[in-house]
This record gives C-alpha cells, sequence and structure tokens, in this order.
C-alpha cells in the first residue's frame, strides 16, 4: 500500500510493500526523498520493506505545525502497527534511526546507519575547499537557490550527479533556504547515550562523504558496543551507488537480531 497518513496536522506518504515477519524501515536522508532507496529495493523483495517522505519531500505535503522526525517515526511505527523493526537510516534518516535508539530501543530490532546525522556530536573543524566556500557565500548572498543547490550538490554527491539528483537537492535547498516557515523540532541528544545502545548496529561509512561526516561516521561505530564498521569507496548516499552492497550488510546486520 501507499497512501497519505494524517500524523499530527498534516499527512505523511508512506509505502508498505506487506508481507510478514519485522520489517524494514528505510529513512532517507535530507537532501533526497524516499525514491533515494528505489535502487536498493530489487535486492530486497522477500522482505516487508516501509519507507516514507519526510514531511516537505516527495509525496509528503510541506509541514503546517511543529514536528519532529522521531515523532514522525514513531507515528508512522503505530499507524502501521509494527512495534518492531530493523531500522536503516542514511544521513538526516539515520539520525532519526539514532533518536529511537535512545528513547524506545525495544523498538529496534537492529540499526543499519548509512553516514549518519548524530544530535550533540561534536562536529569537527575541517578545512573547507576555498572555491567551494566562496560559491555559496556568493550564492548565498544573492539568494540564488539554484546555485545554492549547485554547490550542495558538489559537497554531497561526489561520485557524480544526475537529473533526480539535481531535481532532489534543488528541492531540498528550497525547503531549507527558500520562503516558507521550518517547523521541524529537535530529537533528543544522542551522542552521549551512544554507549548504552544494545541493539545490532552496522555504520556505513562513505571514503567520499565530506571529512567532518566520515568521521562522525568512524567516531559513531568506536562508539556503539558491538557495532561493525563498513567502509564503500562511495559518497553520502550509498544505497544509491551500491546497492547490491548496502543490501547485503543490511540483512548481515538483521540477521544478527534476536
Amino acid at each position: 500500500m501507499d497512501a497519505l497518513v494524517p500524523v499530527g496536522a498534516d499527512r505523511i506518504w508512506v509505502d508498505d510493500s506487506g508481507g510478514g515477519g519485522v520489517p524494514f524501515v528505510l529513512l532517507h536522508p535530507g537532501i533526497t526523498d524516499s525514491r533515494i532507496w528505489d535502487p536498493m529495493l530489487p535486492h530486497l523483495v522477500e522482505h516487508r520493506m516501509v519507507r516514507f517522505d519526510r514531511r516537505g519531500f516527495g509525496r509528503s505535503p510541506r509541514a503546517t505545525a511543529a514536528y519532529s522526525s522521531l515523532g514522525d517515526l514513531t507515528a508512522v511505527l503505530d499507524h502501521l502497527g509494527v512495534e518492531r523493526a530493523h531500522l536503516v537510516g542514511n544521513s538526516m534518516g539515520g539520525e532519526a534511526a539514532l533518536a529511537l535508539a535512545v528513547t524506545a530501543p525495544e523498538r529496534i530490532a537492529s540499526m543499519t546507519l548509512l553516514c549518519p546525522g548524530i544530535n550533540g556530536y561534536p562536529w569537527p573543524e575541517v578545512d573547507e575547499d576555498p572555491e567551494l566556500e566562496a560559491a555559496w557565500e556568493r550564492a548565498k548572498a544573492d539568494q540564488d537557490l539554484a546555485a545554492m543547490a549547485a554547490v550542495q550538490g558538489r559537497i554531497w554527491f561526489r561520485s557524480g550527479s544526475d537529473d533526480y539528483l539535481d531535481e532532489q537537492v534543488l528541492a531540498a535547498t528550497t525547503l531549507d533556504y527558500g520562503p516558507g516557515e521550518n517547523f521541524e523540532q529537535e530529537n533528543p541528544e544522542e551522542w552521549s547515550k551512544m554507549a548504552g545502545i544494545e541493539v545490532p548496529t552496522t555504520v556505513i561509512a562513505a571514503d567520499l562523504d565530506p571529512a567532518d561526516s566520515l568521521q562522525a561516521s568512524l567516531d559513531l561505530a568506536d562508539q556503539i558496543p558491538g557495532a561493525t564498521l563498513v567502509r564503500l569507496p562511495v559518497d553520502h548516499v550509498p544505497q544509491y551507488r551500491e546497492p547490491g552492497a548496502v543490501a547485503e550488510v543490511v540483512l548481515a546486520t538483521a540477521s544478527r537480531s534476536t
């Protein structure tokens, strides 16, 4: 089924393949919608797969009231009657997974985190590319959303872009920097609680990720007890670049759950 599901004052587009067993819930990053998982889905056809678009992304309308990604994740699970799930989160989707792990760990069977965000992580200062930084400042000063999106694409999509990724990064940049109120609220702090996570976890680190994001992935794998670290020679969206390899990691992580 795919449908717009009421969540508070708004609606979220949810896709559920149906089937038995503990479902896999796919949480997309803040620079694309849930179609970023399309290349990986053929590798997981025997499993129940759930995905949804964050508010303002893809098929979900923009928010009109305060919300959090943790609240929306919990609301989708509740709507589908899912008590426990294998979470697969990329970037901001990974941050939402971590938020659930530190607030309701009993709802998680396993976690596969791809280049995840981490609320409360002490992000390291890194040397910025002077040309990219200058291009960003010019575009931002001119309020040129297309130019800003082009810079964002060069940062996050170092493995190369295409029509879908170009469309997505422009939409995300417009949502973040264009007209309209941002209603998203922060999730609970996560970084200080990583040592208490007990669910089977794998962190996928991308070698072509920005340096601070790559370091965060490496540090996270060190902090979560028993976590597995997998490195791939790709950029910030490993599931789009190496869908078969990521699917194998997802299934291997899920196989460690009880």
